[in-house]
């Protein structure tokens, strides 16, 4: 049995919903507690109980009334700032109530592409499994926002396990804010003094866990017996980090920025099948939760990160600017024969 935890609102929903179904395909015993950040959401599983037996679903109050100084974040920090703060709180929250061996707290823009418990085997000799970002090479200049990623890490209920949730639970009441500042970054950055605090702190080094756009390119991808694999393993899991849905037929997959190489594998076996999933189960604009919104619409379909979704169809954003430049260059044509 492996125990884990994330949390999300009704913006989110349909993300949770996808991780949850692939917990279900590659997991045979897993119990997924989901704290929901809205009522929406608690509403959700609570009317739908029966279709998910290995949710618990958790209200946020239930945390709050316990934990006075995380509710009084709110009033100094940004809802995503105050989110970020929850990182820690969540899973100490549930290793002392629920009294179970281990958590695992993880984005719900996350999805399984195999069976996890491979990971969770190295419980037997550590205490605190991390995720690092694996920059590609192009991108290690990021790293100064944090050499680990948090949406991916797991907890034992021993010593070290509940020491190290404290001590990031003090660290991200304190200081917690959406910018870099004095080598802090969110809750991210704190992770990188762990390895020398806490003994059994394994940086998980398995090829095809932590998947993400900021390491795309430091793969080999192929496809074979309906799996993909990442130089010749399986993919894990992979983090949507960034996905949008922009309207009903405009996705931004998030790419941009990363310096993705045009790789067909990645369109075809990661992004589409995940984008059609997640029309099928809702068609709002979920674009108001970006934490940066710098380009219009029109640019965002412009720019080599767009999928557009059509009758249940998904196609690049790549065949729609071929068009639109073969209309303009006929255009062009037309009007330069008619003036000579």
């Amino acid at each position: 049995m492996i125990y884990l935890t994330t949390y999300f609102d009704n913006n989110y929903l349909s993300r949770g919903l996808l991780l949850y179904g692939s917990l279900k395909k590659y997991c045979n015993q897993f119990t997924l507690y989901i704290l929901c950040l809205d009522n929406s959401v608690l509403d959700y599983f609570i009317n739908n109980s029966s279709s998910f037996p290995e949710v618990i679903a958790l209200s946020l109050c239930e945390i709050e009334e316990k934990d006075t100084e995380l509710m009084q974040c709110k009033v100094n920090r940004s809802k995503i700032e105050y989110y970020f703060t929850l990182s820690p709180c969540l899973p100490l929250f549930l290793l002392e109530k629920y009294k179970i061996p281990h958590v695992c707290s993880l984005d719900a823009d996350i999805l399984f592409f195999s069976d996890p418990n491979v990971i969770f085997s190295y419980l037997e000799n550590y205490s605190i499994l991390i995720t690092p970002h694996n920059f590609s090479k192009d991108l290690k200049h990021k790293e100064i926002y944090g050499k680990y990623n948090v949406s991916f890490q797991i907890f034992k209920n021993d010593s070290d396990g509940i020491a190290c949730l404290n001590e990031w639970r003090r660290d991200c009441i304190d200081w917690c804010y959406d910018r870099l500042e004095n080598n802090k970054f969110a809750d991210q950055k704190y992770l990188e003094k762990w390895s020398q605090q806490y003994d059994g702190v394994y940086e998980i080094d398995i090829i095809g866990c932590g998947v993400a756009p900021w390491n795309l390119n430091s793969y080999t991808f192929s496809y074979f017996n309906d799996c993909l694999y990442i130089n010749g393993r399986k993919i894990i899991f992979y983090h949507y980090h960034g996905l949008r849905m922009l309207n009903k037929n405009i996705v931004s997959s998030g790419l941009l920025g990363y310096n993705n190489k045009n790789n067909r594998l990645i369109s075809k076996y990661i992004y589409k099948p995940y984008i059609k999933a997640l029309y099928n189960i809702k068609n709002e604009n979920d674009a108001q939760i970006m934490r940066y919104q710098t380009r219009s619409l029109f640019k965002t379909v412009l720019s080599v990160e767009c999928y557009i979704y059509i009758n249940n169809i998904i196609v690049t954003n790549s065949l729609l600017i071929k068009i639109i430049r073969n209309f303009i260059s006929i255009k062009k044509y037309l009007e330069h024969g008619k003036t000579h």
